[in-house]
């Protein structure tokens, strides 16, 4: 399938904090809020060398423990995506180069330590190039999708490539998905399983193995674009799409075949599942700039709306802000209403303000859950690399 220039603008304004505009204009720039005080320690050498690291410990802003907080030394800058295992291991997806840079795949154990920058090999044909790399866990299993491009200012989408990932590196591809819908999107599913997403007509979903076998394939409808998914303990899949003016809510079994679906007036939305079998959806409603406000709304196990507030988020960008399930409640980033800052911030379980933060950054951190806690990581202006601070409930 093949997407025109006009199109293809929309999708880059809208998807993962216009991460391509972002990687083509080599300006990742975001300001720490923390004070860095560190004793300067070398990671271990790999292909292509590990950046150097420093390290310390204590309390952070948040009412959380921060458990440390590491600078990477680096030339190369961070892709705004990333995911935690149960036990803390991080996988992030970092970039070096000019122009549209080389990407890895960057391992950082529970301890602060950078223990992989890894190198995804793909055996591309001579005219496709890979245009997005999504890391996702599940169980004890973790995986990699590359999803596949050809062309300039049109595009065909080539389809997709799985790749396992574990302790020593990335590996051997295994193609999951031929021309047809793009999928940028992997997550966890349970039970070592995971689900790519896909949309550009029709939107599709595949459930794979943790080696890539292909489970299922599931089409859905081909107004749909922009999914974003989550997975309930019971292994249900909610997934919420753009239509327009509206967010389709489409519940499904752990099989693919739709329970329950809704349509709710907003622009975009993210997805989180809470352990209870509530599911909570952070979307945006409005024309746009300071006034496209971001809300939460939390909905029980059918879909049937119990509460949406208001959140301190602007959706000034489009979807550029993200959502986590914790203990206390839900955990938010995103863009301020001053469109220099950041704010985290965190609602408990009636879905009100429990605190807030203002960051000083021109692009938003990623905000990583794992059991137990999350990971704050930043991008630092070009050639001073990135913060990660990891956080316990």
């Amino acid at each position: 399938m093949i997407i025109g220039t006009s199109r293809l603008n929309d999708l880059l304004r809208n998807r993962r904090a216009c991460r391509n505009l972002i990687c083509a204009l080599g300006c990742f720039w975001l300001m720490p809020f923390y004070p860095v005080l560190a004793q300067a320690r070398k990671a271990t050498p790999q292909s292509p060398p590990l950046p150097s690291a420093q390290v310390e410990r204590g309390e952070g802003a948040t009412p959380h423990k921060l458990e440390w907080r590491r600078h990477f030394q680096s030339q190369s800058g961070l892709s705004p995506v990333g995911v935690a295992d149960d036990g803390g291991t991080l996988w992030l997806i970092t970039h070096a180069g000019p122009g549209k840079p080389k990407e890895y795949v960057t391992r950082i154990d529970p301890e602060g330590n950078l223990t992989g920058n890894y190198d995804p090999q793909l055996p591309l044909n001579l005219a496709e190039w890979v245009s997005y790399l999504s890391p996702a866990t599940s169980g004890h299993s973790a995986g990699l999708l590359a999803s596949l491009a050809s062309g300039g200012q049109q595009q065909t989408f080539e389809g997709a490539f799985f790749l396992p990932l574990g302790p020593d590196g990335v590996g051997a591809p295994r193609r999951v998905a031929g021309r047809g819908p793009q999928f940028p999107n992997l997550v966890g599913a349970g039970a070592d399983e995971f689900i790519a997403a896909g949309d550009q007509e029709p939107l599709t979903l595949l459930k794979l193995d943790s080696k890539g076998t292909v489970i299922w394939r599931r089409p859905f409808s081909r107004k749909l674009v922009l999914p974003t998914i989550a997975v309930s303990a019971d292994r249900k899949i909610l997934v919420v799409s753009q239509g327009g003016n509206y967010l389709q809510l489409q519940l499904l079994d752990e099989s693919g075949h739709p329970l329950v679906s809704k349509r709710i007036a907003a622009k975009q939305g993210t997805v989180a599942a809470d352990s209870d079998g509530r599911w909570a959806v952070l979307l945006s409603k409005g024309t746009g700039g300071k006034e496209n406000r971001v809300h939460l709304t939390v909905l029980d196990p059918t879909l049937r709306q119990i509460s949406q507030v208001e959140t301190p988020l602007r959706g000034r960008g489009g979807r550029t802000y993200q959502l986590i399930s914790t203990p206390h409640g839900h955990l938010i980033i995103g863009e301020s209403p001053d469109e220099r800052k950041q704010i985290i911030a965190e609602f408990d379980r009636s879905e009100t303000l429990m605190w807030q933060r203002e960051i000083s950054a021109h692009f938003t951190p990623l905000l990583v859950p794992f059991r137990g806690g999350f990971y704050v990581v930043k991008d630092i202006s070009e050639g001073e690399g990135m913060d990660v601070e990891k956080y316990l409930y």
